[in-house]
């Protein structure tokens, strides 16, 4: 079934005829004690909620999350905001869409970042660092396929397929620009491993074959953890493999890595168990900051509908933002 009309796209009242992935949906019931269902739609070009008013009990057990549905209604503006009024549904089955048209990708390649990543590993001098960077992300064969697809968070920055790839690549390149820039004062090495690990615990804490969502794991213990948690278990095998290594894994190397993963939100109201206590680890949370408030706010502002130079209010961050050239060179 081949979809031609996308979220982006919709104007205000006009008619709305295509499939959609529900990456949202719940009942409510109105103040005329009538049920109705909201629901989050989503494509490859964006998201935009609906409202179901009629037949409520008949869809409520199918027209769930991860569902694909072919919806009938009208586009309309509630609150500043687009939204669909649905007036048909229909359950599709997933032999009659294209995944692709439905999941939000990176606009890199996934091979080609996965190389590049590799590029900085071959780099390395360090041979603990080096050796615990090539097993996670050149030995391990369930990362290796994890990494290529994983977004790198639900909602807020590169909340796409392939955008923690995206993010790990982004990040090395600028963090071995600073090591270059200062020199002595930063271990080219180490920091490359924060920018690798950071957040290589979310290929397990996010569930994301269709809908981006929490997995158990990733609710009770969060990707800090589990990041930790494989540097343990990496460094035991690599000391459990004969002339792998120098010698045994050094500890002070060891928890240097840790605490950059641990250390990396930068604050412990942010959910950082410790804050940066050296430099590397103070870079790279920056860094990771810096990358990932580019990437959300550049596309925010590419994905505003405001008429003129400002988009409407951002809540994250609690202002407008001002649209450049680029925005209306590109539409």
């Amino acid at each position: 079934m081949e979809k031609t009309q996308f979220i982006k796209d919709l104007k205000e009242k006009e008619g709305v005829s295509s499939p959609f992935l529900i990456k949202f949906s719940s009942t409510a019931v109105g103040k005329n004690a009538k049920a109705y269902m909201n629901f989050i739609f989503m494509d490859q070009s964006g998201e935009i909620e609906g409202r179901l008013w009629e037949d409520v009990a008949h869809h409520a057990g199918q027209a769930v999350k991860d569902a694909f549905v072919w919806v009938q209604g009208k586009c309309q503006s509630y609150q500043g905001r687009k939204q669909i009024v649905v007036e048909k549904l229909q359950i599709l089955r997933e032999d009659e869409v294209r995944l692709k048209d439905y999941i939000p990708e990176s606009e890199f390649d996934a091979d080609v970042l996965y190389a590049e990543l590799l590029g900085y590993v071959s780099t390395m001098t360090d041979p603990y660092y080096k050796a615990l960077a090539e097993s996670i992300l050149k030995e391990d064969d369930e990362i290796l396929n994890l990494i290529k697809k994983a977004p790198a968070a639900k909602s807020i920055h590169h909340a796409y397929r392939t955008g923690l790839l995206e993010h790990i690549v982004s990040i090395t390149k600028i963090l071995d620009k600073l090591s270059q820039h200062y020199g002595k004062w930063l271990d080219r090495d180490l920091l490359f491993l924060g920018g690798f690990l950071h957040d290589i615990g979310k290929l397990w804490e996010l569930s994301y074959e269709r809908v981006t969502d929490y997995t158990l794991e990733g609710r009770l213990i969060g990707h800090l953890v589990m990041g930790v948690e494989l540097v343990d278990r990496k460094i035991r095998n690599l000391e459990a493999v004969p002339s792998r290594l120098p010698g045994p894994f050094p500890q002070e190397k060891k928890l240097l890595v840790k605490h950059l993963i641990l250390a990396h939100h930068g604050k412990l109201e942010f959910g950082s168990p410790k804050e940066p206590q050296c430099l590397e680890a103070l870079v790279v949370h920056m860094i990771d900051d810096l990358d990932s408030k580019v990437n959300s706010i550049s596309r925010f502002i590419e994905q505003d509908q405001t008429p003129g130079r400002w988009t409407s209010l951002n809540k994250a961050y609690g202002r407008f933002f001002y649209k450049p050239d680029w925005v209306f060179t590109k539409q």
